[in-house]
């Protein structure tokens, strides 16, 4: 497994760096968030970058004005905050008139460990996939990070982009990614699948290699990248046959977990699925570290892999 050696909001605005230097007309609005990435952007084009302080609502209100003048806009905060915190704006002011504004949002899941409900991003996903309009794309690594750039870049709607924090391994390639929104990243000729998104994918990604590595039965990997809407007959021809194991750092309702099995419901699957999601409630208990309370969650390597086997064992 190789690893990047660039944080993954520095590899989004690294390459976004490369539209704004090219389109005067994309614009970067922050809501008092920083980046190294976005350093560069905010000296070499003033002109192109506005920090609106720490006032969400109003970073909205104008990133649909200056869309509906034409505009490329991008707004970029902490998750929570500039989605659940905004979400009328959101919803009225951009998504009521399909709007090109790309939000991005970094803090996915418990990456902001130390900071409790505030800051966790474990509904965000949920709330901004069920909006109209609105796109909802979710990154893994590096590559995934840039394409989902190009993504947004190329296509003129209400987006949502969930950006990872800090360096992450490289999972994807040109051949793995796939325009249909989810991803095959590990071969398998077992009829059982594992379907996870975002640094979940990392996780999931580390149990199989560990199963793999046993010699035994194990699953293959798909990363869901883009999570609404949800390219249903892809969805459904990933999962025909296969027993499905759904893995994701988000509260169990309204996540992908339910989306999928509602989606394969209609379809007529009839193979055993799973959903392994954080457990409805409040985490106010602060721990040093996304990683710690994924252990004491059973949601780390070890607890996914042993979820995945008591999954495999059962069907």
């Amino acid at each position: 497994m190789v690893t990047s050696n660039v944080d993954m909001r520095d590899a989004f605005f690294d390459s976004l760096y490369e539209y704004v230097s090219s389109d005067k007309n994309v614009i970067i609005l922050t809501a008092d968030h920083g980046a190294f990435g976005l350093n560069k952007i905010r000296e070499e084009f003033p002109e192109q970058y506005l920090n609106t302080g720490a006032s969400e609502q109003n970073a909205i209100s104008v990133a649909a004005g200056l869309a509906s003048s034409g505009k490329k806009v991008y707004v970029y905060a902490i998750n929570n905050f500039v989605s659940m915190r905004v979400l009328e704006q959101i919803n009225i002011d951009i998504c009521s008139q399909n709007l090109d504004v790309n939000i991005v949002g970094v803090g996915a899941g418990f990456t902001y460990s130390t900071d409790g409900p505030t800051h966790q991003g474990l509904q965000d996903m949920s709330v901004m996939s069920n909006l109209p309009n609105m796109e909802v794309y979710n990154v893994t690594d590096e590559f995934s990070t840039i394409e989902i750039v190009n993504i947004s870049y190329l296509k003129k709607s209400p987006k949502y982009l969930r950006i990872e924090k800090g360096i992450l391994p490289k999972l994807y390639n040109s051949k793995s990614f796939s325009n249909t929104g989810i991803s095959n990243l590990i071969e398998s000729e077992s009829d059982y699948i594992v379907i996870s998104t975002g640094y979940m994918t990392q996780i999931c990604k580390k149990s199989i290699d560990r199963m793999r590595k046993g010699g035994g039965l194990f699953p293959g990997l798909f990363d869901m990248y883009k999570i609404s809407p949800i390219d249903q007959d892809a969805l459904y021809e990933v999962c025909k046959g296969k027993k499905v194991i759904i893995v994701e750092e988000n509260l169990r309702s309204g996540g992908i977990g339910e989306k999928i099995t509602s989606i394969l419901k209609l379809k007529n699957h009839s193979h055993a699925c799973d959903v392994f999601a954080v457990k409805d409630g409040f985490y106010f208990k602060f721990e040093t570290s996304r990683d710690n309370i994924h252990k004491k969650l059973n949601m780390d390597a070890s607890g996914i892999y042993r979820k995945i086997a008591s999954f495999i064992e059962r069907f």
